[in-house]
């Protein structure tokens, strides 16, 4: 094999590998092909592991989460009146995908920030998924 050969065919490689290190954001993401993965890395933790809101130290009080059941796109119960202790709101609530289209955007510092520190922040592309999947009202 020639030396201009093999070095077209390193060139290839390494510009595949570099290329086609970070997928692009789907034109239309929804829950169930997209989000619902990142949701599940992220935040299912405290929004709806197991069924619940559960508590995490954040801006040094501990309390948890008051809404939003991310781990499934429906909501649960009667939601007629949102004060209904019965009712937790899925993703697909468009005050759950609203507010998670936002704080995921907070500076490290802020503490309305999610997933809060110690977390780690979303990375570029999964933020870039969900801001992309509320802009799209957040299909399921």
């Amino acid at each position: 094999m020639s030396k201009a050969l093999l070095a077209g065919l390193f060139a290839f490689t390494f510009a595949g590998l570099t290329l086609g290190c970070t997928p692009e954001v789907p034109a239309n993401p929804t829950y169930t092909s997209d989000v619902k993965a990142i949701f599940d890395a992220h935040c299912v933790r405290c929004h709806g592991a197991n069924d619940m809101l559960v508590s995490m130290p954040v801006a040094a009080s501990d309390h948890p989460p008051k809404v939003c059941y991310l781990q499934r796109y429906e909501n649960e119960g009667d939601c007629a009146a949102l004060s209904n202790p019965a009712c937790k709101l899925g993703a697909g609530a468009s005050s759950c995908y609203g507010l998670a289209g936002v704080f995921i955007t907070y500076a490290d510092n802020n503490p309305m920030r999610m997933p809060p520190l110690p977390s780690q922040q979303l990375n570029d592309w999964e933020m870039e998924v969900i801001k992309s999947w509320v802009a799209h009202g957040a299909p399921q």
